[in-house]
C-alpha cells in the first residue's frame, strides 16, 4: 500500500507540476537533482516570487498581511532577472503570488519568460480575473498550473471571509475554465476545526472534483498577519492528525508539497527543509513568506548571493533559515 501511494504521489506530481511544462522540464530536473542529493547543495525545489502586494480581497486569514514589502514593485526586467538565477541556481520550478498575480499587466510576459526557460511555472490566485481570456493567454504563455483559492463551498461564507462578493462565483468559474482548456487546476484551502468537525472540508473536496480541480491543497492556519494575534489555535492537534488519517490522498488531496507531507505523515517546514524561497514584491528574500527575516534584497547583489550569503545552500540553519513563525 506505501508503495502504491509513493507510485500515486509521483503521478499527481507529474499531472500538476511537469505534464505541461513537458521534456524541456528534464533538464532543469537533472541539474536540481544533481545540485541537491549528489553535491548536498540545498537548492530550493521553489522559487516563491510576490509580484505584486495589491489584492482586490481583504481575507480574514490572510497571513500575508502585515509582511507587506516596503518599496517598489520589482520591474519586468528585474522578475526577469530573479528567474534567469532561479535557473541558474538549480531551481526546477518558480511559483508566481502575491496579492493577487494577475493584477501584474506583464503577467503573462513573465509566465512566458520563466517557460521559455524550461522551468515549471505556477499561479496563486483568488480567480476574480481568471477569465477564458486570461486562461487562455497564460496557456499560451506556457503556466504549468494555476492554484485557485477556495475557502468554502458555501458562496455566501467564502464572499464574506474575503469581503468581496461575487469571489465565489468567479474562482469556481476559474477552476472549470481551467478543466476545459487542460490546465492542471488545483483548489487551495485552509483548515480550521469548524471546516472539518462541520464536513465542510468533505463538501469542498466534492466541489473540487465536480469543478474538474487536478487536486485539492489543504493549508493549515499560519499565525501571522491578520492571524497573528490570536491566542486560541483555529486547528488542534487532533484535526490535524484527521486530516492525514482521513483526508489526504496522494492522488488528490494534500498540504502544502505532495513530495513531502506523506512521507513523514504529517505537514513539513518549507524553511527548514529548504523546499522553497521567497522572494517580495520589493525584492525582499526570505526563507518563506511568512518568516519577518530578510536574507538581503535582490536589487543588491542579486538572488544566488544572497542565498550563498546567508548559508541556505549549507547543511546547517543560517541566520533568519530556521524563523519558527509556524
Amino acid at each position: 500500500m506505501r508503495t502504491a501511494g509513493h507510485i500515486r504521489r509521483l503521478f499527481l506530481l507529474y499531472r500538476i507540476f511537469a505534464r505541461r511544462a513537458g521534456l524541456k522540464l528534464l533538464p532543469r530536473l537533472a541539474v536540481f537533482a544533481f545540485r541537491r542529493y549528489l553535491q548536498g547543495r540545498k537548492v530550493p525545489l521553489t522559487v516563491m516570487i510576490a509580484v505584486t502586494c495589491r489584492c482586490q480581497c481583504d481575507c480574514a486569514h490572510c497571513s500575508a498581511s502585515g509582511l507587506s514589502d516596503n518599496g517598489a514593485e520589482l520591474a519586468t526586467g528585474e522578475i526577469k532577472k530573479i528567474l534567469e538565477e532561479a535557473r541558474a541556481i538549480g531551481s526546477p520550478k518558480v511559483g508566481f503570488t502575491g496579492g493577487e498575480p494577475l493584477l501584474r499587466q506583464d503577467i503573462l510576459e513573465l509566465t512566458a519568460y520563466a517557460s521559455s526557460s524550461g522551468l515549471s511555472v505556477s499561479i496563486d490566485t483568488n480567480g476574480l480575473l481568471l477569465d477564458e481570456k486570461m486562461a487562455r493567454g497564460l496557456k499560451g504563455a506556457g503556466v504549468s498550473n494555476i492554484n485557485v483559492s477556495l475557502d468554502s463551498s458555501d458562496a455566501r461564507r467564502h464572499d464574506r471571509l474575503r469581503s468581496s462578493p461575487g469571489c465565489f462565483e468567479a474562482a469556481v468559474k476559474a477552476v472549470e475554465v481551467c478543466a476545459s482548456l487542460d490546465i492542471p487546476c488545483v483548489v487551495s484551502t485552509y483548515l480550521t476545526d469548524m471546516a472539518v468537525a462541520e464536513g465542510r472540508l468533505d463538501s469542498l473536496i466534492s466541489l473540487a472534483r465536480s469543478s474538474g480541480a487536478s487536486a485539492v491543497r489543504a493549508l493549515f492556519p499560519i499565525y501571522t498577519g491578520k492571524l497573528g494575534n490570536r491566542r486560541r489555535d483555529l486547528l488542534s492537534a487532533e484535526h490535524k492528525r484527521l486530516f492525514f488519517e482521513k483526508y489526504a490522498d496522494p492522488g488528490f488531496v494534500y498540504s502544502e508539497s505532495p513530495l513531502y507531507d506523506y512521507l513523514a505523515g504529517g505537514v513539513q517546514c518549507t524553511a527548514q527543509k529548504r523546499i522553497s524561497v521567497y522572494v517580495g514584491a520589493d525584492g525582499g528574500v526570505r526563507s518563506c513568506y511568512v518568516s519577518k527575516v530578510s536574507l538581503g534584497n535582490v536589487r543588491d547583489g542579486g538572488l544566488a548571493a544572497i542565498l550563498e550569503r546567508s548559508g541556505y545552500f549549507t547543511a546547517g540553519a543560517g541566520p533568519g533559515l530556521d524563523c519558527g513563525a509556524c
